[in-house]
Formats: structure tokens, sequence, C-alpha cells
């Protein structure tokens, strides 16, 4: 995968005519799989380990890439619904990439993601909804606040979409945003940028 990323985005011309091949192996590179996911115990304590994570980061990474260089390549229609979904409600090191190809989606693809869109609301939804526990470390609050900046991003990008009105979805999730005045101050910063 970090091959595939160096070549994508130092010699894109290389692995062109071996893209058709490449993306089933990298898309499949960023679902979870359970069998990389394990539990330590540490005592009273039970951590979950997940060692597939910094391997899912580094292929939605590698797709991003990909969209800037080999776009004419990549079909977008096949990677958003499946793939882009589930790494939008993945851990925040996922998220976070994964929100990044969305705003180049919405700028590049637009009608790509409007065929979609429906299915992209939920996972948006839940992220600038979420809140951290009462007894959250402030590097917790923090990263949740760049974790709902990133998806209100990606909102704008989607937002800025002719025809993203079409979606009920999406539209209840414009209002909602609008409703409330934290989020509406932190999206009306953010699409002012």
């Amino acid at each position: 995968v970090l091959a595939l990323s160096t070549f994508a985005h130092n010699k894109p011309n290389l692995i062109k005519g071996l893209l058709p091949d490449l993306l089933p192996l990298l898309y499949d590179q960023t679902i979870v799989k359970q069998e990389l996911i394990r539990t330590v115990d540490l005592g009273p304590f039970k951590h979950i380990v997940d060692d597939g994570l910094e391997l899912r980061k580094a292929a939605f990474e590698c797709v991003d890439t990909l969209l800037d260089s080999c776009l004419d390549q990549v079909n977008p229609s096949s990677f958003i619904v499946p793939y882009l979904k589930s790494g939008l409600d993945d851990h925040y090191d996922v998220k976070m990439p994964c929100h990044l190809i969305l705003s180049k989606l919405a700028d590049k693809c637009p009608a790509a993601v409007l065929a979609v869109l429906d299915s992209l609301v939920d996972p948006l939804q839940k992220t600038i909804n979420f809140k951290p526990k009462q007894d959250a470390v402030k590097q917790e609050v923090d990263r949740n606040e760049d974790m709902i900046r990133s998806a209100l991003r990606a909102i704008a990008s989607l937002n800025r979409i002719s025809g993203g009105d079409c979606s009920v979805k999406f539209k209840n999730l414009m209002n909602e945003i609008s409703k409330s005045q934290t989020l509406w101050e932190k999206y009306y910063s953010i699409r002012n940028e």
C-alpha cells in the first residue's frame, strides 16, 4: 500500500496501466477485518487492539493520493458506497482521510457523489453528533473537535454540489446543523475559509 501510494504521488505514469488490477486489492485493505482485532487482558481491564487500523488508514490515504494523480483511472462510483461509507463509520484515524476523500470527490466527481448522497449522510451525522464521555481527557475532547470540523468540511463540500438539495436526508442534516448554534458557527467558519 505504501509503495503504491509513493508511486501514485511521485511517478503516477508508472502505475496507471496496473491500476485495474491493483485497485480491488487496495479497496480490500480499507475494510475492517475481524481477524485483526484482538482483546488484550490487562488485569481488571480489557483493551481492544485493532492491528489492521494502520493499514486501513494507509489504504485510504493512498486512495486520496490516487484521486489527485490518477483520477481518470479510478472509478469513484465503485469506491464510494461500500468502501468510503465503511471508512466514514470507522476509527477516528480512518475517518479523517475519508472526510478529505469525500470533499475531493464532491469537487471532482459531483454526479457520482450525488447518486449515493443518502447513504453517506448517516455516518456524517453520527460524527457531528458524537459527544465524548464526561470523564474524557482534554486530548480526547480536542480530537473529537477536530473530527467534527473535518466532517463539517466534508458537509460544506457536499453542500456546494448543485442538486445536493434533492436529498431529503441531506436537507435534514443541514437543518440540524443550522438549529445548533455551536455546529452552525463551526460550519459557517469552515465554509468561509
